[in-house]
């Protein structure tokens, strides 16, 4: 029976969870190590994201149709490497959000998942802190709290020879004492507005349904993009990706004729970051509004790809 989240302290906040709890199915063995890539560490500046340190929390919220994909809870390698190749098949970027205790390397399955955890950033993705075992932070006490952050960190710096900057709270819960601990620490707490309630069912086509009737009543709400949660250790959710990716991409087809904004595939949070400066740790970044001359020129370049894929696709090719 899955875990589900305990109550939260008075005073603490929770988005929308992303999962009840890290499951781990029996491992096989279907990802081969390259030899080289065990201990032969990642460039730190690659994927780590050290600019994106200090910055106030990010929520996803936007009235563009600007969208980054996140996926948490991996590296999974019987899952992860096919994403991987999915995502460069789609020419889409990511961030990945990492349970720090899969590759800590001190069994097989963990090595293995260490040379997956390597093999995400070398492939261009971003990879943040999800904690050491996806722990409810607002639940522990400060001590605690920091074990999972801290302890996480150094087996990042195992494996990649450096730290991470980005967060996730596991659940999306956070409270403004973790918000604080976080801050301490450099960290930008990225979150989402997009979920899609893929560790509640067991198929694609129910993942890609749960997002859609999310994504409508955003769009509802003002909010056109934003940040989606997907975990790369569902099978499942590696289907589900293809088809949003797909329904987003059809979309733009009948965009391009009415003359509206594309639906455009972000690599990163950049957009999205907000300088903290000095402000509170719990510090919203405001929704994500561009500068017109920016969108523009965004949205010419998306237009000149588009128009030429949609032909093609038009053509049955």
């Amino acid at each position: 029976m899955e875990r589900r989240p305990a109550e939260l302290p008075k005073g603490a906040a929770a988005a929308k969870p992303s999962h009840s709890a890290v499951t781990r199915t029996p491992r096989v063995a279907t990802f081969d190590v390259p030899q080289a890539s065990v201990d032969e560490p990642v460039d730190s500046h690659s994927g780590l994201g050290e600019r994106y340190r200090d910055g106030a929390i990010i929520t996803g919220s936007t009235p563009h149709r600007l969208i980054l994909f996140t996926f948490d809870d991996g590296p999974d390698r019987r899952t992860t490497p096919l994403l991987l190749d999915r995502l460069d098949e789609a020419g889409v970027r990511a961030v990945f959000f990492l349970v720090a205790s899969r590759f800590d390397e001190n069994t097989p399955a963990e090595r293995q998942d260490a040379a997956v955890a390597r093999e995400i950033v070398k492939r261009g993705h971003l990879v943040g802190n999800h904690t050491l075992d996806h722990a409810q932070l607002p639940l522990l006490d400060e001590e605690a709290a920091l074990h999972q952050i801290v302890t996480a960190e150094r087996l990042f710096e195992k494996v990649y020879g450096a730290r991470p900057w980005l967060f996730r709270p596991p659940f999306g819960a956070h409270s403004p004492r973790i918000n604080s601990l976080l801050a301490e620490r450099g960290y930008t707490t990225l979150l989402w507005n997009l979920g899609s309630g893929d560790f509640q069912v067991r198929s694609a086509d129910e993942v890609f349904e749960i997002w859609r009737k999310m994504f409508e009543r955003r769009e509802l709400e003002g909010d056109r993009g934003g940040v989606i949660l997907l975990h790369d250790t569902y099978a499942w959710s590696v289907d589900a990706f293809q088809r949003i990716v797909s329904h987003l991409r059809s979309r733009n087809c009948a965009l391009l004729d009415e003359g509206e904004e594309l639906f455009d595939f972000v690599d990163d949070p950049s957009l999205f970051f907000v300088p903290r400066a000095d402000g509170d740790a719990s510090m919203l970044a405001p929704p994500l509004v561009l500068a017109p001359d920016e969108l523009a020129a965004r949205q010419a370049r998306l237009r000149e790809t588009e128009v030429l894929r949609c032909r093609l696709l038009a053509s049955g090719g």
